[in-house]
C-alpha cells in the first residue's frame, strides 16, 4: 500500500508484509520488495525513476548505506514481516519502523543512564538520523525529539519528525529535512 500524505513536500508512504523475515528483517527478498516500493514511489511522484543506487559512504561498499535517487530524496526500513519505503521532494528524508511493542531490547545501554524510548521514539531518532544523513555515526542519545521537531547534533536546523499510519502493530516515523 502506498499513499501520498497531505504534506507541503509531497510525501509519498508505503509499506508491504514480507512473511518469514525475522531479526533485523533485511533479507534479500526484503530489499527487492523495498527497492520495488521506493519505484512506486517515485512514479506516484512524477519522477522517471533513473536509478536507484546504494554505496556505504564509510567503506565504499555497495551492499549496505543509504539508497539514493537523483530524482527525489528516499529511504528505507526493515522490521520483521514487514518494509517500509517513503520519497518526497526534499533535501533529505528518513523513515524507520519497528514492532509496537513498547520499550525495545538493547536500548538500555546506548541511553543509559537515562531510560531508553519506547518503540515510538526510537523511530522518530533513526528517522531524523537517516534524514541527516550519518545514521548512526550520531550517538542516539544525543538526539532530542520534541514538538515534531528533532535536533540532531552537528546538523544546520532541525529535522520535522512525524509519526504516520502503518501496518497493524508496528510503528513508523518519518523525518523531512525540507531545506
Amino acid at each position: 500500500m502506498l499513499t501520498r500524505l497531505a504534506h507541503p513536500d509531497g510525501v509519498v508512504v508505503g509499506w508491504r508484509t514480507v512473511p518469514g523475515t525475522t531479526g533485523s528483517g533485511r533479507t534479500p527478498e526484503a530489499r527487492v520488495v523495498g527497492r520495488h516500493l521506493l519505484r512506486e514511489a517515485l512514479t506516484l511522484l512524477g519522477e522517471a525513476d533513473t536509478g536507484i543506487r546504494q554505496r556505504c559512504e564509510v567503506c565504499g561498499g555497495v551492499d549496505h548505506g543509504p539508497l539514493r535517487s537523483d530524482d527525489a530524496a528516499i529511504s528505507v526500513a526493515y522490521a520483521p514481516g514487514v518494509v517500509v519505503a517513503a520519497a518526497a521532494h526534499a533535501r533529505a528524508i528518513g523513515i524507520d519502523v519497528e514492532r509496537d511493542a513498547g520499550a525495545l531490547p538493547g536500548l538500555d545501554a546506548l541511553f543509559a543512564p537515562s531510560p531508553p524510548p519506547d518503540a515510538g521514539g526510537w523511530t522518530a531518532i533513526e528517522a531524523a538520523l537517516k534524514a541527516d544523513g550519518r545514521g548512526l555515526r550520531v550517538d542516539p542519545a544525543t538526539v532530542v525529539v520534541a514538538d515534531g521537531r528533532a535536533r540532531v547534533p552537528g546538523h544546520d536546523g532541525t529535522i520535522a519528525v512525524h509519526r504516520v499510519t502503518g501496518p497493524a502493530g508496528y510503528v513508523v516515523s518519518l523525518a523531512i529535512d525540507p531545506a
